[in-house]
């Protein structure tokens, strides 16, 4: 009940209605001190005569808030939820008791950035059954205030949190934090929550995700790096959260490797520190980290500010950004195969699978984008590649060995200049992993920081993701090599991935998706549906199949011509993209008519 009272004082609220039994709702006024609260009650015979009022529309619209508690506590908070859903959803619906679930996610945001907006979407019913209205809680955490909103929302239903609405007045970085509570979420499976984001910042913009990281120990070392050439030239931002504040003894960040490093003191009222990283214009000729580790939890985002790349004239900046992945500031040296582990890969190898493989579009030189693909912060790094190319039915072209001689991201451009093919013209899809043979280290043990890169041949725009490994569909069982989630899954899955349209501002949305396996005899054709579900939680939804190692980019205003009308006056909606026959990778792609472009892998649950 305290947790309930202090989000109500700090709200401002003053008129409760609190739903539950005569007891509750006297221990509930006796603490309420200041507020007024009143009762309201779905039982006729007892608690109505005895001056309860119904639990209608007319109470839940008479006040600033609803608190349930009491006998079947659960009842009394879905049932307050159905008519807030109804009749006042932005009123805020408590609970007052123990053990339920919760499901939350964050993203932080420099100061630097512009604007967000970022898509809420409730997908419970979809991953797992939960066909009650949910309320979602919003903060925008900022160093001494929070601002917080509520919304109830239905079954695939979403909202749109713009960060210039919410809080157009910030002064420094933020979190955006999403809270969903109920008796029953996931059923213990997790407590992840994404938002899927568009951030902008000049004349650009780039898709983030949201992370996901609660409840663990302040104290412990979180190591990240991030290899210099996602800029070109400018300023990367990475943040370091405290989002609640609860900061260990080492309020240090340690920035940079080996000797040189050097410590930033954090504050302990700052829910989001930032570090800054310059990188001057022009090539590498060697690799560069911006590398720093930190006490804390609650996972650090990096911001790619890059200014000064472009010939075309007006081009201002281009932005790319994502969550750090965890991995050693100073490089390795343990990752070398033992006798074992090599006797594992040469055999799976032999038998035709390819490990940890990664898949990616290939485009034409006429065509506006073009992707490639970047290993360099892997630790330990490595230089030699592995890649199949495939064409649009599925067939497989050839297949080469590829050392990259130079630093930064490898475009397919860049791998064609060495291979020679009468074929090249036709390859739609290309795979691509470490040579694990070759720099002899173990797949099982190698940290493989992989991006996916994209870039707008004429602007010089470009964005990154993490790549979505396609080890799927593998059908067969390799010790010591299992899927990340579970080893079943590696054998065969399944498709349901989230993400986001966005046709505000005449943007395309296009979405990659991949049927592929690190099994090289994989031959299962998969039906696919990519929808669009508005607000409201109405779907549009295209269907295609993919041919086993097939692969497209689908836009979606070529496959569904009233989509602008479907996804209505925010020009936001939720993208889905499902498949019952394969376990397929995707990702989102958007295109400003200026030019810019940004790419995010999709997730799910």
């Amino acid at each position: 009940m305290e947790d309930v009272l202090k989000l109500l004082r700090a709200d401002g609220a003053q008129r409760i209605a609190v739903h539950g039994d005569r007891g509750f709702f006297e221990t509930f006024r006796a603490a309420a001190n200041g507020m007024e609260a009143f009762w309201i009650s779905t039982d006729i015979i007892n608690d109505q005569p005895a001056g309860a009022k119904p639990v209608n529309a007319a109470s839940i619209k008479d006040c600033d808030a609803v608190v349930a508690g009491g006998s079947d506590v659960g009842t009394k908070y879905r049932y307050s939820l159905r008519l807030a859903h109804a009749h006042a959803p932005a009123t805020p619906v408590h609970w007052v008791a123990q053990n339920w679930e919760f499901c939350a996610g964050t993203a932080a945001v420099p100061l630097e950035i512009e604007d967000v907006d970022a898509l809420a979407f409730n997908h419970f019913e979809e991953f797992f059954g939960i066909k009650d209205p949910l309320q979602f809680r919003f903060e925008i955490i900022a160093e001494g205030e929070i601002r917080r909103t509520y919304r109830v929302l239905g079954p695939s239903q979403s909202i749109n949190l713009n960060l210039k609405s919410l809080m157009p007045d910030r002064k420094g970085a933020v979190c955006m934090k999403v809270f969903v509570a109920h008796p029953f979420l996931t059923r213990g499976r997790h407590y992840r929550f994404r938002i899927c984001g568009d951030v902008f910042w000049k004349d650009s913009f780039t898709i983030i995700h949201g992370s996901h990281q609660f409840f663990k120990n302040p104290n412990k070392v979180q190591p990240f790096r991030l290899i210099d050439s996602v800029i070109r030239g400018g300023e990367v931002v990475m943040t370091v959260p405290n989002y609640d504040l609860d900061m260990g003894a080492d309020d240090e960040v340690q920035i940079g490797t080996g000797l040189g490093k050097t410590a930033l003191k954090r504050s302990r009222n700052r829910p989001v520190e930032e570090v800054h990283f310059k990188r001057p214009a022009g090539a590498a000729k060697e690799r560069n980290y911006f590398a720093a580790s930190y006490a804390g939890y609650g996972t650090s985002f990096w911001y790619a500010l890059d200014e000064g790349f472009s010939k075309q004239p007006g081009k201002i900046g281009s932005i790319a950004a994502n969550h750090l992945c965890r991995v050693g500031v100073d490089n390795r040296d343990d990752i070398a195969f033992t006798p074992d582990e090599r006797r594992i890969v040469e055999a799976a190898i032999k038998a035709g699978f390819m490990i940890h493989a990664c898949t990616l579009p290939v485009t034409q030189p006429g065509d506006a984008l073009e992707f490639g693909f970047n290993f360099d912060a892997s630790n330990p790094p490595f230089d030699d590649y592995w890649l199949r190319f495939y064409d649009r039915q599925g067939g497989f072209v050839d297949e080469m060995r590829y050392h990259k001689d130079f630093v930064g991201p490898a475009y397919v451009s860049d791998v064609f200049a060495h291979w020679s093919h009468p074929r090249k013209n036709e390859v739609v899809t290309a795979m691509v992993c470490p040579d694990h043979l070759k720099i002899g280290l173990a797949p099982q043990r190698l940290v493989t920081t992989a991006d996916m890169a994209v870039r707008h041949r004429v602007t010089g725009d470009q964005d990154f993701t993490e790549f979505q490994s396609s080890w799927r569909n593998v059908g067969a069982d390799i010790p010591t090599l299992p899927h990340w989630l579970h080893p079943s899954i590696g054998v065969m899955g399944r498709t349901n991935l989230i993400g986001r349209v966005r046709t505000r501002d005449w943007f395309r949305t296009g979405v990659f998706v991949a049927n592929a396996s690190g099994n090289l005899k994989y031959d299962m054709p998969a039906k696919v549906e990519l929808a669009a579900i508005n607000h409201a939680g109405e779907r549009l939804s295209y269907f295609a199949t993919l041919p086993a190692f097939g692969s497209d980019i689908i836009w979606m205003d070529d496959v569904l011509p009233t989509l602008r009308q479907h996804v209505g006056d925010s020009g936001i909606a939720t993208l889905q993209v499902k498949s019952a026959d394969a376990d397929l990778t995707a990702h989102v792609l958007g295109v400003s008519p200026n030019g810019a472009v940004g790419l995010q892998h999709l997730w799910g649950y």
